[in-house]
């Protein structure tokens, strides 16, 4: 039986989540995001962690890969992450 395009799969927590933040570049943004990912998420290895900067280096592009605990967990992360200066986007 096919899902409606409208139901969407439920997450099982906790699980491994992976939120992408795109920033304008520059000095120092990526310290404050590490730094409110810890908090939220504890320390990450360098295997939880990926980014890429955009052709002009204007842009950077960062993945964190996270144990989330539950939604609740997820949208506190995003809420302190969309308010930090530079950040264009969090998904």
């Amino acid at each position: 039986m096919l899902r409606a395009m409208s139901e969407r799969p439920r997450l099982q927590f906790p699980c491994r989540y992976p939120i992408k933040v795109m920033v304008r570049a520059r000095a120092g943004i990526r310290a404050e995001l590490d730094a409110v990912v810890a908090r939220h998420a504890g320390p990450l290895g360098s295997e939880d962690v990926s980014e890429r900067a955009s052709a002009q280096n204007n842009f950077t592009g960062i993945t964190y890969s996270i144990q989330a605990r539950d939604a609740e967990h997820i949208a506190a992360l995003f809420a302190e992450l969309q308010v930090i200066e530079g950040v264009l986007m969090v998904l």
